[in-house]
């Protein structure tokens, strides 16, 4: 079940470091925007996703993970889904998302959520991350940006 997060934020940053392994550029943004958990039955947190308005009617999911043991299971999927129809009754038109040119399995995930990718900025990660990044044995460089309308 998705649940809107208006206090403790910083209780959900383990979670958040997932999927940016920078805890001050979390930090930069964790007070802003809103946070959603994706919560079991039990109200067991098994995913999170934190988004932001880029301008009226865009939004910008600046990050979303789920809890290992729960990943490929369908619940990033679902948590995803439920916060764009939330977005869509409150008459948003359009979603952002940004992620690595090495996150394989992102370009992937959002791709099947129907986002396209719209641009690509070169270097990005190189120069705004102190630590080099690499994933499934690629070199983070790129920001590779994907857009979905509502």
């Amino acid at each position: 079940m998705l649940h809107l997060i208006e206090r403790n934020r910083d209780a959900y940053l383990p979670l958040l470091l997932l999927a940016d392994p920078s805890e001050a550029m979390v930090r930069s943004y964790l007070p802003e925007g809103e946070l959603y958990a994706w919560r079991s039955e039990e109200e067991e947190t098994i995913g999170v996703l934190h988004l932001l308005e880029i301008e009226p009617g865009g939004v910008e999911i600046k990050n979303m993970a789920v809890r290992e043991g729960y990943q490929g299971q369908g619940f990033g999927k679902q948590l995803v889904q439920a916060v764009l129809r939330n977005l869509k009754e409150r008459e948003y038109r359009e979603v952002v998302v940004r992620t690595g040119n090495s996150s394989i399995g992102n370009l992937a995930f959002y791709q099947k959520l129907g986002f396209r990718m719209s641009g690509i900025e070169f270097d990005y990660f190189t120069r705004t991350y102190e630590d080099t990044i690499v994933e499934n044995g690629i070199p983070c460089r790129d920001l590779i940006i994907f857009k979905r309308p509502l």
